[in-house]
């Protein structure tokens, strides 16, 4: 990169394992200058500033606190999923760039909250929905724009997580936390979905249930007062960094663990108003069908895209980095070539900080407006009804 270019002063908002993984990266990164972490957990900022070998970056408990003290252009919020809001639109109203890490928020008021911050402001947010950068979907994306498929008519995604067991012991299983899967999980391929179909959804139907991580009589509430602690896979599953590999810890040492409990819970009998399983169906404009399978109780991790039109069909793994076109007529299989910097989520995470520094050099627009954002929070809002209420719901019910 030139040396005329100029770096822009992050603050990074939100320690967690999406929190770590940005700090370290604006703090190596040659766009960027790392000013400040915020952390409202206490004691938490200090520790996590040691473990990422960043003692000397300046700490604060607030973004306003930030705001107040130092001088910086941009924002990166890693924050729990319902506090977006309340960092981005005070950021906002400062006249900062904000990169807003996926979901924009869990409910539909607060994402207008921020969509309308958003408008005030100028247009200064980017939504992180990496998935859009990860070379699987940007290549499918491009051959369905190119009619290599034809009119779309139906359109499939899947994800199968081994790592989502963790969920039941964090801030995950809450609503009010993170919306629940149907947001914090699925607002991903929702968004993927929605970005394939290039329409808006018209309605909305899903069940779901949670029938694995139940309760049990033979396990207390806390992993530290079980006697089957060393014999527990779930008590012991951590991915490491590769994820290829597992490694087994004391939970105690389990990333990730929320404010509201002093020692690592019990998956099963941990109190949760998520599922474990459910599938979605989405009704888009101009006919198309899409079906979403979301599944943290399987072993293994996959993720799957299939999108099927009138001339030909596009299956995608995200894992295996591959995507295959099928032609109708005559029918052909052709493997299409992909090109990935081997970085997280497919290939995404560093093309995504890449494209949010342009942005804030006033070079690139985001791929992901706050509008945008909306609409794959409020797919998984009515998706939520549909189960708790038994029906389908029309996007209309939430102003679309």
């Amino acid at each position: 990169m030139s040396g005329t270019r100029d770096k822009t002063r992050v603050v990074v908002v939100g320690i967690g394992g999406r929190g770590t993984w940005a700090a370290q990266s604006v703090a190596r990164s040659e766009h960027f200058e790392l000013v400040a972490l915020c952390e409202k957990v206490p004691g938490k900022l200090e520790r996590k500033k040691a473990d990422m070998g960043l003692p000397d970056v300046p700490g604060y408990p607030s973004v306003e606190e930030c705001l107040a003290k130092e001088d910086f252009q941009a924002v990166v919020v890693t924050a729990g999923d319902c506090d977006h809001a309340g960092i981005a639109v005070p950021a906002l109203a400062a006249g900062k760039y904000v990169f807003l890490e996926k979901p924009l928020e869990v409910t539909a008021e607060k994402c207008r909250a921020i969509v309308e911050a958003d408008r005030k402001a100028g247009g200064k947010t980017f939504v992180g929905f990496n998935l859009r950068f990860a070379p699987v979907y940007v290549r499918a994306r491009e051959l369905i724009e190119q009619g290599e498929i034809g009119r779309i008519l139906t359109l499939q995604t899947d994800e199968f997580y081994n790592g989502g067991r963790t969920y039941f012991r964090r801030w995950n299983r809450l609503r009010r936390f993170g919306g629940g899967l149907w947001i914090t999980k699925a607002c991903h391929d929702f968004d993927i979905l929605y970005w394939m179909a290039g329409c808006r959804p018209v309605s909305v139907y899903a069940t779901a249930a949670l029938s694995y991580y139940t309760p049990r009589a033979d396990a207390p509430l806390h992993c530290s007062d079980c006697d089957k602690r060393d014999s527990c896979y779930d008590s012991h599953f951590v991915i490491t960094a590769n994820k290829a590999k597992r490694k087994a810890r004391p939970a105690s040492d389990l990333p990730e663990q929320p404010p509201l409990e002093g020692k690592p819970l019990c998956l099963y009998n941990s109190d949760k108003d998520t599922f474990d399983h459910g599938i979605a169906t989405i009704e888009f404009e101009n006919g198309i069908l899409a079906t979403y399978t979301c599944n943290v109780v399987a072993g293994f991790s996959d993720r799957r895209i299939r999108v099927s039109g009138t001339k030909g069909t596009i299956d995608g793994n995200l894992h295996d980095n591959s995507l295959v076109l099928n032609r109708r007529d005559p029918s052909a299989r052709e493997e299409v070539p992909l090109v990935s910097d081997g970085s997280g989520h497919g290939g995404a995470d560093r093309s995504i900080l890449d494209a949010f520094y342009e942005f804030t050099q006033g070079r690139r627009e985001p791929k992901v407006r706050p509008e945008q954002a909306m609409i794959p929070v409020l797919i998984g809002l009515a998706a939520t009804r549909a189960g708790d209420e038994k029906r389908r719901v029309e996007m209309a019910e939430f102003g679309l």
